[in-house]
């Protein structure tokens, strides 16, 4: 048995933590009190007692009344023990933080808390005999027995379903372009929703359909549900098809050779219903007869998770959701009231629709409620259900929360379930961030870290990657990408598995004040019952005021010792006060402002004291000011490191930071010391860093030589993908940069590097993918040492951009041997004004953009249009696909006729003129360049505030398609010779 859970509280893994958590402590190098190393002995015997007997036992066979209060006895005790080794954990960090020895003291409140742990966990001890049975394994099966489900449907049953049901006849009667290529003569349609929402019924009127039994030589229904059990499917199929028993065989191969036989050369139908298998192995296996159809045979298969579906190869699963509106109402009141007319119940059927409208959709929780409703039509027993919980109702093993738990306790580890019952805590429809969540659940104590060293993070990011696969998360309605929700009828199951959650308040662990929907007088209210709150809950890890603009934080936080996680959406002028300090435990630290501008006062001088910080969502000038930053040695992102000429501001204090991931950016390299003293920082320790920007100020800049030293010392690690280096002075590369030390980088921008003459040869870096290259005055060649000497140049290099380059006069290629550009899709050139001769364009041409600009109001050019740069907002309509193998965008006329080589001219399919307020009319060279441009199928021009006249003759340009005229107000004519 996995352990025992009591509301959403799982006693095995909870005391086994414990345990281990008391070992560690006794062998730790530490110096107790008298008598301390005992008591804390005395203590994980018991705890290892109770879990072993926990471990192996089954609570569910006992009355619950004999049950109910020795088990809150159990919770309240395990949670006061965690309370009193979190305390020691406490003391050890504040002696860590204040450099005292290993010589721990306790007051004697927390040796008298102890003295009554044990005291209790002996009382404990001496009873559990009287409460607990041997498990009954059988037992357990027996008590969450899965259904059964058959081809034949109840068409009172079906509402609503017309279009999902004839698109699933359409997707089983069309061919399939994709068997047919991978040779394979079956493929699978799958019908994925949470538990309730209908697959099967669905599934049935599929089955049944006239169109289907025409296609199909074959039909097989199998209901598979839990075990995934190859013979006893393979025997079950065998059975449908032969219509008789084939109990007595029990070889798999005969089994297999059988079906084989009855298939080969028909087209079949197989519906898989309920299926719960992830391992793809026995899929493998169970498939292996289907080969032997005809084509075009196909597998219908019903789940409640996406990840079965792709395994079995379905390449997009329907996914079903509730019924919608009118359908659903008609569907509830036909369970609520049966053979009655809700018409002649008016006052029943206006609280029916409300009910209705709580239900978001599900036939089974209609049929659940429905059922409840229809046995007695009385006003006062419909509003009773209207006002109660959906899980608080009698349920029998065939309604919707015992076939949602289905769900839940098919969850495969512990620690997933203790995470999805923790969304109970928060309100119906509330939006979740994956990492936002994560540091709770951290916070809780619910994700260890897990083997080869992986982070509790990495732990709950697979969790929440878990659940969402499962469909426990849905995306949120607001539109906004990486916010997710819980389904309700899925919420409403984790307030059932929470309901007993603590036993006493004392032990609540978290608090979740949501006053977003409240006016400024409740607001202020909330807050005097939460400053009087607080000072009873000492025992929080969790404190999250979501949708409350405070201005002080209230003061009783800081005694909580046990905090780890605390989110405040700041008010106007809130700052952090002094005793935040001496939080010992806080991991996450979230301080948002109503304005990004507002910073207030430094933070506390002693931040650098909570050495379990992980996360700090402060704005990152205001981490900027913390002191000895370098103790932090958990943070888990650090977004600006500013270098001081003070001490605990140096570049040594990122030496020891080495979980730091996400991007790094270290300002005022201006002011940075010695080469060594740059090294300190130990930059190529950092493995987890993906992206890194080094900004010099505007002191020392005529300190070359400096500069280059500073640059050489910061060499990254290898692992890096994201390289910015602005403000640089010298003129030389570093040696890092020269050679393919940075192979993994991915972009690179080099900005306002006004000594850089010669650029290193970024071309042999082989996944690179954007390089921009900004104000680099002293540049005036880029030859083929840029390129890297490789047979390929740039192999992924898909966006280059050259920017305000004012002495860049000459761009060479390579020799005709080697390949450029091959996947360059966006090349752009801004203010290169002595820049002439061709452009160096990929070697084969395939779907290139070149953009060209001479003028600086393009980049701040403000109209609703799509950004393709950080530079140019270039305007995206409906042609925007960019499918043209070359397009050509320019600001300036002049430069038409020397941009491109002539080899490419043929090749360019679309030209846009954009912001050139300089055009009045074309020139005869222009004109000629026009007519040379033979593939052109779009011609557009935008924003020319002074063009009189369109080219000449378009008539030439034989595959012009659309010409697309905008903002260009003076133009009051057609071309002279037509289009």
């Amino acid at each position: 048995m996995a352990g025992l859970v009591i509301g959403g509280w799982f006693a095995s893994i909870f005391f086994a933590r414990l345990a281990d958590q008391v070992g560690s402590y006794i062998g730790k190098q530490l110096k107790y009190q008298k008598g301390v190393k005992n008591k804390l002995t005395k203590l994980e015997v018991n705890l290892r007692k109770i879990h072993a007997v926990i471990h192996a036992t089954d609570l569910g066979r006992h009355q619950k009344e004999h049950l109910e209060a020795w088990l809150c006895e159990l919770k309240d005790a395990a949670f006061e023990a965690e309370d009193v080794l979190d305390g020691f954990e406490y003391q050890i960090l504040r002696d860590t933080v204040k450099g005292k020895d290993k010589r721990l003291f306790f007051r004697d409140e927390d040796l008298n808390e102890l003295d009554k742990v044990i005291e209790r966990f002996d009382k404990i001890v001496a009873t559990i005999g009287n409460f607990l049975l041997p498990s009954d394994s059988g037992a357990q099966n027996q008590k969450h027995g899965w259904r059964e489900t058959t081809s034949i449907m109840n068409e009172s049953e079906v509402l609503g379903r017309e279009h999902e049901i004839n698109s699933l006849v359409r997707l089983l009667l069309m061919p399939d372009v994709s068997s047919r290529s991978n040779n394979e003569r079956f493929s699978v349609v799958s019908i994925v929703g949470i538990g309730g929402v209908g697959k099967t019924t669905v599934a049935q009127c599929v089955y049944n359909d006239s169109r289907i039994d025409d296609h199909f030589d074959v039909k097989l229904w199998v209901c598979v549900s839990e075990k995934f059990d190859v013979r006893r499917l393979t025997r079950k199929m065998l059975e449908s098809v032969c219509r008789d028993s084939r109990h007595h065989l029990t070889n798999l191969d005969t089994l297999q050779e059988i079906l084989k036989d009855k298939l080969k050369d028909k087209q079949f139908l197989i519906v898989l219903d309920d299926v719960w298998n992830e391992v793809r192995s026995r899929w493998e296996i169970l498939r292996k007869p289907f080969h032997f159809g005809k084509e075009g045979s196909r597998v219908l298969v019903t789940s409640r998770i996406p990840m079965v579906a792709n395994n079995m190869g379905t390449r997009a699963p329907v996914i079903l959701k509730g019924l919608n509106g009118a359908d659903y109402r008609k569907f509830f009141e036909r369970c609520a009231f049966g053979d009655a007319n809700p018409d002649d119940h008016p006052k029943l059927k206006l609280i029916g629709e409300r009910i209705a409208n709580k239900l978001v959709g599900s036939p089974l929780a209609a049929k659940t409620v429905g059922g409840a409703l229809k046995s007695k039509l009385e006003e006062e027993h419909w509003r009773s259900i209207m006002e109660s919980k959906l899980w608080q109702m009698q349920q029998k093993e065939d309604d919707i929360f015992p076939a949602l738990r289905l769900s839940y306790e098919h969850l495969p580890t512990s620690g997933l379930k203790q995470c999805f019952v923790y969304f109970s805590l928060f309100p119906k429809n509330y939006c979740f961030e994956k990492d936002r969540l994560v540091r709770m659940w951290m916070a809780q104590g619910f994700l260890q870290p897990g083997e080869r060293g992986r982070r509790p993070e990495d732990v709950g990011e697979d969790y929440f990657d878990e659940l969402l696969h499962r469909s426990f998360f849905q995306d949120s309605l607001n539109g906004q990408s990486g916010n997710y929700v819980v389904h309700d009828l899925l919420h409403q199951l984790a307030e059932s598995l929470s309901a007993h959650e603590y036993c006493r308040l004392k032990n609540l662990r978290s608090l979740v004040v949501n006053g977003s929907l409240l006016d400024t007088v409740a607001k202020s209210k909330l807050m005097d019952f939460i400053e009087v709150t607080l000072k009873r809950l000492k025992r929080l890890r969790v404190i999250v005021f979501d949708g409350l603009a405070l201005d002080v934080l209230p003061e009783s936080i800081g005694h909580m010792r046990h905090l780890r996680y605390l989110e405040v959406p700041g008010g106007q002028f809130i700052d952090l006060p002094k005793w935040i300090c001496r939080l010992y435990q806080l991991q996450g630290l979230s301080l948002q402002f109503r304005s990004p501008l507002h910073l207030g006062r430094p933070l506390p001088r002693g931040m650098h004291r909570l050495v379990n910080m992980r996360y700090l969502n402060i704005n990152p000038e205001k981490v900027s000011t913390i002191v000895e930053i370098g103790k932090l040695r958990s943070l888990q992102e650090l977004r600006e490191f500013h270098v001081r000429k003070k001490n605990g501001y140096e570049l040594g204090q990122l030496r020891d930071m080495r979980q730091l991931r996400g991007q790094l950016s270290i300002m005022n390299l201006d002011m940075a010391g010695s080469a060594s003293d740059c090294r300190a920082a130990e930059l190529d320790n950092k493995e987890h860093l993906s992206a890194l920007h080094l900004y010099w100020g505007q002191l020392g800049r005529k300190d070359n030589d400096k500069h280059e030293e500073v640059l050489e010392a910061l060499r990254p690690h290898r692992n890096l993908t994201e390289l910015r280096i602005i403000g640089y002075m010298g003129t030389e590369s570093p040696s890092w940069l020269k050679t393919s030390w940075l192979s993994n980088l991915e972009h690179i921008e080099l900005e306002d590097c006004q000594g850089w003459e010669v650029l290193p040869p970024l071309g042999q870096l082989p996944f690179l993918k954007i390089l921009h290259l900004k104000s680099l005055k002293l540049v005036k060649h880029i030859c083929s040492g840029f390129y890297g000497g490789h047979s390929i140049a740039f192999p992924l290099l898909e966006e280059l951009l050259f920017s305000d380059m004012g002495e860049w006069r000459q761009w060479s290629g390579v020799k005709a041997s080697s390949q450029l550009f091959p996947r360059l899709r966006r090349l752009q050139i801004d203010r290169c004004h002595k820049l002439r001769g061709s452009l160096v364009l990929p070697t084969v041409l395939e779907r290139l953009h070149v953009v060209l600009s001479d003028d600086v109001t393009w980049e701040s050019y403000k109209k609703p249009h799509v950004v393709l740069s950080d530079d140019v907002i270039w305007e995206s309509s409906e042609t925007n696909d960019i499918s043209a193998i070359l397009k050509l965008s320019i600001d300036n006329i002049s430069l038409l006729t020397n941009c491109l080589p002539a080899e490419c001219l043929p090749s360019l399919q679309r030209l846009d003129v954009v912001y050139c307020s300089s055009l009045e009319s074309f020139t005869d060279e222009q004109e000629k360049w026009l007519q040379r441009l033979s593939s052109l199928e779009e011609l557009r021009f935008s924003d020319c505030d002074n063009l009189t006249r369109l080219p000449t003759d378009l008539n030439s340009l034989v595959l012009l398609k659309t010409l697309h005229i905008e903002g260009c107000p003076k133009i009051d004519s057609r071309p002279e010779k037509g289009i």
